[in-house]
């Protein structure tokens, strides 16, 4: 029952571009890649509005 399961879970995906050339990773490496995505995006966000706010 749990092949069944697993074949309708769509796998996780990233894309990596720099320049002009890009790299698709899938699986674990796209779920850390997506991970340090959000979380630079948060740090960004934060260090935006501290600055706004000084």
């Amino acid at each position: 029952m749990s092949n069944i399961t697993q074949r309708f879970q769509p796998s996780q995906k990233a894309t990596v571009c720099y320049k002009n050339s890009c790299v698709t990773v899938y699986n674990e490496v796209a779920e850390v890649v997506n991970v340090i995505a959000v979380a630079t995006t948060l740090i960004i966000a934060v260090s935006l509005v501290a600055k706004a706010l000084k």
